[in-house]
């Protein structure tokens, strides 16, 4: 099959299930709004952020550099696998002990019981790292797909089951759990692998270059993302934390469920063609198009509607997360653009770039949060913080993408992002003009923005031939 084939191909199947989890995954998240407190999930999302960490120490960029490296044996995979096996018995170990330390930094004692039980999840994900891997390597989309909307499904009617006998929290960490366990079950189930208690090195030194950069990468990431969390929950309250987690969660959701509809499967795709640069950026061009041109008039979309976004979803209780979610609105069209870059420096086997540009990006992120808390102490300045953040990144890491690792012109790739800002700027100011009507009933004025966004969008995009192209074809000629 043809580079656009097997994109399309993994972006069907990838799509299909992605916007299936989108559903499953407002109207779970709706229901838990609506049974647990701000302060339930703030709780929660104290130890999601060590969770995060923990999953990367266990992943060490073991699953794209199995994903890259086309000569590895069974024997190699066998090794690899028994690696993550045993470093994910550490890592929950480690984990489950930490719970007092985590406990005493929050001031918190109700985190002790919670860590102990998510040390499982740690372990459940590390598991299903190279089963995944091998999932993608051989563009097994569809399975992968089917069995994350499977467990998807599945643990969130647990969690609003617990939710509503009164579990509080823990409806959310058995979640978690149930989720890391049966994924990497299922995972297996389709690409079993035989352990052999034979591990390696020379399969480990295979990998080691390039996931050593993965990791790095991952690790730089992780503080960058999460900073925000561990400085929210400390330096203002758990409360706190609850809204903005929940905003940023809900600004992630379109990042996450149209991006990783397409990053996915790049990877494993143009990793293929890792020796043809001209190749590979010809069809990277193509996505970027498509993703802008989504994603910044969704910005403007979401910014002007942030206010019935909230209230329609998660209900009343939840109004004080509307300032922070609306600045933080802005930047997403920046990150689905953004987020599709790391799959093309591992393509082009350059995780150290990727490494380098995460590192600058790293510094900008947390000098954005830090200047919110310390600066202007309070949630909109870390929004504020981010928006300088994610800009200042997207032209750095998109010139060391482009201008080095794909040694072509950064000018000519900056030119496609014009027309999809004059769509934002049509849609902002039919929004605008919206705004000046009077709608006592939050579900019509959500639909009336909902409406003059797409016909604005739709009327800009199939006045002009190509931009018609790339809605019909997504990918196209």
């Amino acid at each position: 099959m043809t580079i656009r084939k097997n994109i399309l191909s993994g972006v069907l199947y990838t799509g299909i299930t992605r916007y299936s989890g989108i559903v499953i995954s407002i109207i779970i998240g709706a229901i838990l709004a609506r049974l647990l407190s701000p302060a339930e999930f703030g709780v929660v999302a104290l130890v999601t952020v060590f969770i995060s960490f923990f999953n990367i120490l266990s992943n060490v960029g073991i699953g794209p550099a199995v994903i890259q490296n086309k000569e590895l044996t069974e024997k190699d995979v066998q090794s690899i696998f028994l690696f993550s096996i045993l470093l994910g018995f550490v890592l929950a170990f480690v984990f489950f002990f930490s719970s007092t330390v985590l406990a005493s930094f929050y001031n918190n004692e109700e985190l002790i019981p919670l860590t102990r039980l998510l040390s499982l999840t740690v372990l459940f994900t590390a598991f299903g790292i190279v089963p995944n891997a091998l999932l993608l390597k051989k563009l097994k989309f569809k399975q992968v797909g089917v069995a994350t909307i499977i467990v998807q499904l599945f643990s969130g009617v647990f969690a609003v089951f617990f939710a509503y006998k009164g579990f509080s929290y823990y409806a959310l960490v058995y979640k978690s759990i149930f989720d890391g366990f049966f994924t990497f079950l299922l995972f297996y189930w389709l690409s079993p692998i035989r352990l052999k208690f034979n591990l390696q090195k020379s399969a480990i030194k295979k990998i080691m270059r390039f996931s050593t950069f993965q990791f790095f990468f991952n690790f730089i990431n992780y503080f960058s993302r999460n900073t925000d969390n561990l400085l929210i929950g400390k330096f203002i309250s758990p409360t706190a934390l609850g809204y903005y987690d929940k905003s940023y969660q809900l600004m992630m959701m379109p990042v996450q469920n149209l991006t990783h509809v397409i990053t996915p499967v790049l990877h494993p795709v143009l990793s293929a063609f890792q020796s043809d640069k001209n190749k590979i950026y010809n069809a990277y061009l193509k996505v970027v198009k498509l993703l802008a041109t989504i994603g910044f008039p969704l910005s403007v979309f979401l910014y002007f509607s942030a206010h019935e976004i909230i209230f329609v979803l998660y209900g009343s209780q939840w109004v004080q997360s509307v300032p922070v979610f609306k600045i933080l609105a802005l930047t997403v069209g920046i990150q689905m653009v953004l987020s599709s870059s790391g799959s093309i420096f591992q393509a082009v086997n350059r995780t150290d770039l990727m490494f380098y540009s995460g590192s600058l990006g790293a510094i900008f992120m947390v000098s954005g949060i830090c200047y919110g808390i310390f600066v202007g102490k309070n949630l909109e300045a870390v929004g504020y913080g981010l928006i300088g953040a994610f800009v200042i990144n997207f032209f750095q890491a998109f010139y060391m993408l482009i201008r080095i690792a794909l040694d072509s012109s950064f000018l000519k790739f900056l030119k496609i992002f014009g027309f999809p800002l004059v769509i934002s700027a049509g849609v902002g100011v039919g929004l605008w003009l919206l705004s000046n009507f009077n709608f006592e009933n939050y579900y019509l004025l959500l639909l009336a923005k909902i409406a003059i966004t797409a016909i604005i969008f739709l009327l800009f995009n199939f006045s002009n031939v190509n931009n018609r192209k790339i809605l019909l074809k997504g990918l196209g000629k």
